[in-house]
């Protein structure tokens, strides 16, 4: 192998270099993002954007040093009109949103990484199907008050999700009897489950009523991002339990890329490794598009690109997934925000697959060989 170059033949000092691009590039989109409007188009002046989140960082030290003082001076600014509550809802809905196409774009470099193809997608083993099961089976218990309930719909989603996941892995395992469990078996049980589970919701969605279906399509598209402290507290809560275990595993996310036999000559356990990459990847899955909607094609597109710049290096991969998975799906939210769709804009899944559509073309027809 040369010198300077990656096990995939990228410069080792391009690395660093898209590394900063890619820094800059977050920076720069999270502090145009805390600009836009939530009430109405358009843009807040950076500097009412900082006075206003000085002013919250100066109120809630206040209120831990000095007790209740803080309550005076936050009414004392809303009679001023100066837009605290705005750009403190923006800094929570980027960041919310940040956080899952992070989640997003790792989850899809762990599928990808434990099905060996570039191809592959958390959404592959019926995620995204036990989500909207969950959704439905909420939707008819609660009715309209479900929108009022994120607490709930978190606990139905992840539940669901997972029972999705235990059910096509269970079924796969059956179904290769005394033959070794292979990822074709699952990949073709979780396709005829997905199918069979599927049908079943369409049949409870074509008899719901019109309140009924247009709650569900709320819940479906999230165009209101939840940052009430239960929706903050999970979303910190999964991404902890996901990225972190994630990390310390990296390199042996790696080495399931080679050969079973080669890997268990590494001393690892491939099977354990590969049942946590899945339960990871559907838990992110799950975070992402509980919290932000139908944009699994991050979790799809991303992990291309960050092997395109970065190589298969695990480092460079778990940051650059990071990065670009943020950015991609932050972008995203501030297109979305000024698309004349509806009062809070079109939903994100929409604009997600219009931004990310040219891209998936470009990898289908180009052939390119990032992943080799």
């Amino acid at each position: 192998m040369p010198i300077g170059l990656d096990a995939a033949g990228v410069p080792r000092n391009n690395h660093k270099r898209y590394m900063r691009l890619l820094l800059g590039g977050v920076l720069l989109l999270f502090a145009l993002s805390l600009c836009i409007r939530i009430a109405s188009r358009g843009f807040q002046s950076p500097a009412d954007v900082f006075k206003s989140l000085w002013l919250w960082a100066d109120i809630h030290i206040s209120r831990l040093t000095h007790g209740g003082a803080w309550l005076n001076r936050s009414a004392l600014m809303a009679e001023r009109g100066v837009g605290y509550y705005e750009a403190y809802g923006r800094l929570l809905i980027s960041g919310v949103t940040f956080v899952c196409g992070m989640l997003l774009a790792l989850a899809g470099s762990i599928f990808q990484s434990v099905f060996r193809n570039p191809m592959a997608a958390p959404s592959m083993l019926g995620v995204g199907t036990g989500i909207q099961a969950g959704l439905i089976v909420m939707a008819l218990t609660y009715g309209e008050a479900t929108l009022y309930m994120p607490l709930e719909k978190y606990t139905y989603c992840y539940a669901f999700a997972l029972t999705m996941l235990a059910l096509v892995m269970g079924v796969a395992k059956l179904s290769s009897g005394k033959r070794k469990f292979s990822v074709f078996d699952l990949l073709i049980v979780a396709a005829i489950v997905s199918q069979i589970i599927g049908g079943v919701t369409s049949y409870f969605v074509y008899g719901m009523d019109n309140s009924f279906a247009l709650v569900l399509q709320n819940l479906s598209n999230v165009l209101n991002v939840n940052t009430e402290p239960v929706s903050i507290a999970m979303l910190a809560a999964v991404t902890a339990l996901t990225v972190i275990p994630f990390f310390l595993m990296r390199f042996s996310f790696n080495a399931v890329c080679f050969d079973s036999d080669e890997s268990n000559s590494m001393g690892l356990n491939t099977r354990v490794v590969k049942f946590i990459s899945l339960v990871l990847g559907s838990l992110m899955m799950t975070a992402g598009m509980v919290h932000c909607g139908a944009v699994g094609m991050v979790s799809l597109i991303v992990p291309f690109i960050s092997r395109g710049l970065f190589g298969a290096e695990s480092r460079g991969l778990f940051w650059g997934n990071l990065l670009i998975g943020g950015l991609v799906l932050l972008l995203c939210r501030d297109i979305a925000f000024f698309v004349p769709f509806s009062v809070d804009g079109m939903p994100i899944g929409t604009v997600v697959d219009l931004v990310t559509l040219p891209v998936f073309v470009a990898v289908i027809t180009g052939r390119r060989r990032t992943w080799e």
